[in-house]
């Protein structure tokens, strides 16, 4: 990501005024980071490594290619992008972020995709996981099973939606091979190069979460988000919206497994309104996964701001979805 030196300079007040804040209160930043470790070690790495591995593999063994030749003619009908997008939300859907990412930018480094239909892909390739959503969100922080397997259907579903109203989004008329070309390696340099891949996406995966959690507390710790509160709770008061979640708002808009995770610790929280913000924050996913995200998509020269708003889009839409089943729901 090429910086200009204003940019640059911005960025570098904002890392020295973090590390000062840092110092100034060593304890609770230090207990944030640890526990964004095992949050990651505990709920995280363990349902996205195993998938990594194995989506690789996949790659390898030119699965990839026999799915992406029979689900052409319905992605690209739907989202004017070729099969192999099928592919990648199948994989997004079941390791979760940031595969989708990772495997758009791994197919456009082959040649198999062009830059606009990558980007075409990245609005509704980009979800979170079965594991995450029901083990750890569902079960693991608001102890009801119903609730995760809400936010997983709307989660899944909005984004396939989403995808829908960015389909003529930087169309071309383009013919591209879908043939995956891989060099011979023998099994044992093929399963070694995929494990250290995997294991470097995954350290990169666990030291945004460790950050982001130091990043909220120090946020918190200074009243950095009073003003926004300060608005948020009197819109909030105009609309019934309970203003005990716009702390966890807040925090899940920075990263989505803290907001989660106190969002389950707000008393009195209908279900509805537990359900609905759940799913917005999980599918909006916070400013931890967009940066893990442009680890990998800005190999494609994306722009950020595109993929911010439509991974806001992607969030409203599957809100809705989610309003929506709670209503179905409390009807029986």
């Amino acid at each position: 990501m090429n910086l200009s030196k204003k940019q640059n300079l911005f960025f570098s007040l904002i890392i020295v005024i973090l590390i000062a804040l840092f110092i100034i209160n060593p304890t609770s930043n230090l207990e944030a980071c640890l526990n964004g470790i095992i949050v990651w070690g505990t709920a995280v790495a363990p349902a996205l490594f195993p998938f990594l591995i194995f989506t690789k593999l996949l790659c390898e063994l030119n699965f990839v290619e026999n799915v992406s030749r029979f689900l052409s003619p319905i992605t690209k009908k739907l989202y004017n992008t070729p099969g192999i997008s099928a592919y990648i939300y199948t994989m997004s859907v079941l390791s979760g972020y940031p595969v989708g990412a990772k495997l758009t930018a791994d197919f456009y480094e082959k040649g198999l995709i062009t830059q606009g239909q990558a980007i075409r892909i990245t609005t509704f390739t980009s979800t979170s996981g079965p594991l995450f959503i029901i083990g750890t969100v569902g079960i693991g922080m608001f102890e009801e099973k119903l609730i995760g397997i809400l936010i997983l259907i709307s989660h899944f579903i909005g984004a396939l939606i989403n995808g829908l109203f960015y389909r003529n989004y930087m169309f071309e008329k383009v013919t591209i091979s879908s043939t995956i070309n891989y060099s011979h390696k023998s099994t044992k340099n093929m399963l070694e190069e995929i494990m250290l891949t995997s294991i470097k996406s995954i350290l990169i995966v666990g030291g945004y979460v460790a950050i982001f959690f130091v990043i909220i507390t120090i946020l918190n710790d200074f009243n950095v988000f009073y003003p926004i509160k300060y608005i948020l709770s009197n819109i909030f008061n105009l609309i019934n919206i309970p203003t005990s979640t716009i702390t966890p708002i807040l925090n899940g808009l920075v990263e989505v497994t803290r907001g989660c995770l106190d969002l389950s610790l707000v008393e009195n929280l209908s279900f509805t309104y537990k359900t609905v913000i759940a799913t917005f924050l999980i599918s909006f996913g916070g400013f931890s996964i967009y940066m893990q995200a442009i680890t990998f998509i800005k190999k494609f020269n994306i722009k950020m701001s595109f993929y911010l708003f439509q991974k806001f889009t992607h969030a409203l839409i599957s809100s809705v979805v989610a309003y929506l089943l709670c209503l179905i729901i409390n009807l029986f």
